[in-house]
């Protein structure tokens, strides 16, 4: 059922960019509306573009963050559609051929967007027989049942902040869940192993399963065993300076004796001989007389 009423309908879209001028406004459409407040969905817009005889229609949705902007990008995915991404910003081209230059340079820069960086989660799929467009990103029980309602709500442990990605290889469905921990990964393994006729895996904190369907189940074990859980470091701070080496410090303390001293060797000798040449060509033999005040 679709919804246009369900979300703030803002002026996100400017009245023109470059050539292009704002001719009028569109309802704002959202087929899942209960998936898309779970994602964070906050203000949508759409609008009517004309630059002489060239028109476009375009739709912008504001999410609260880069995860939800691209669990909503991918809900959006279907064949004919045109859609992309700008940090938590995501565009449709309902009607025509959206100026991609433009919007670029006349609209993004006028945004607040969110910097964090997107989920990786799909980054771990195997491309090959992955149906295009078959990818959604589950973030908690709403997405859940508008998706894949197969996997059980208690099983997926979204109170354990579980991030779920699917997608589609022929008939199966490859579903990935991640973790915050290795513990919390274990015991929800065990909660999954019971979804029948599934082929499960788990690697450190994701759990990998291809739900009932299609594959037999020793390409279905093959296919899961494939998602392998890749750990990284990350540091939010530059790192510590090491102790200095007192023998360094008193070895660079006497070179540095070192190379006054010999500067000042150098300079003495540079004054000598500069006084001694001014005496020869003045004619004294002696230096000038020095008078004192006895005060």
């Amino acid at each position: 059922m679709l919804s246009p009423v369900l979300f703030l309908i803002a002026a996100i879209l400017p009245s023109s960019m470059d050539d292009w001028k704002r001719t009028g406004t569109v309802p704002v459409e959202i087929e899942y509306p209960n998936v898309a407040k779970e994602f964070g969905l906050t203000e949508s817009d759409a609008a009517t573009y004309a630059n002489g005889p060239k028109i476009f229609t375009l739709a912008v949705h504001k999410l609260k963050d880069v995860t939800g902007a691209v669990a909503f990008e991918q809900s959006l995915q279907a064949p004919g559609k045109k859609i992309f991404r700008h940090q938590n910003y995501v565009f449709e081209t309902i009607a025509g051929t959206a100026p991609r230059g433009a919007i670029d340079a006349f609209f993004f820069p006028t945004l607040k967007v969110d910097r964090s960086a997107p989920p990786t989660l799909l980054g771990g799929f195997p491309r090959k027989g992955r149906s295009a467009g078959s990818e959604r990103m589950i973030l908690g029980p709403e997405s859940l049942r508008a998706f894949e309602p197969r996997l059980p709500v208690a099983a997926a442990g979204f109170d354990f902040a579980a991030e779920v990605q699917i997608a589609k290889y022929g008939n199966s469905t490859l579903a990935v869940l991640h973790y915050p921990n290795h513990a919390i990964a274990r015991q929800q393994f065990e909660a999954l192993k019971q979804v029948p006729n599934s082929a499960i895996n788990r690697s450190g904190p994701i759990v990998s399963l291809i739900l009932p369907a299609g594959l037999d189940a020793k390409n279905a074990q093959e296919l899961v065993g494939q998602i392998e859980y890749k750990a990284t470091i990350m540091m939010d701070k530059a790192p510590e300076k090491s102790e200095g080496d007192p023998v360094n410090f008193l070895l660079g303390v006497f070179k540095l004796a070192g190379i006054l001293l010999t500067m000042c060797l150098v300079l003495g000798i540079i004054f000598a001989v500069l006084r001694a040449y001014g005496r020869h060509w003045s004619g004294k033999k002696d230096d000038d007389s020095m008078t004192t005040l006895g005060i």
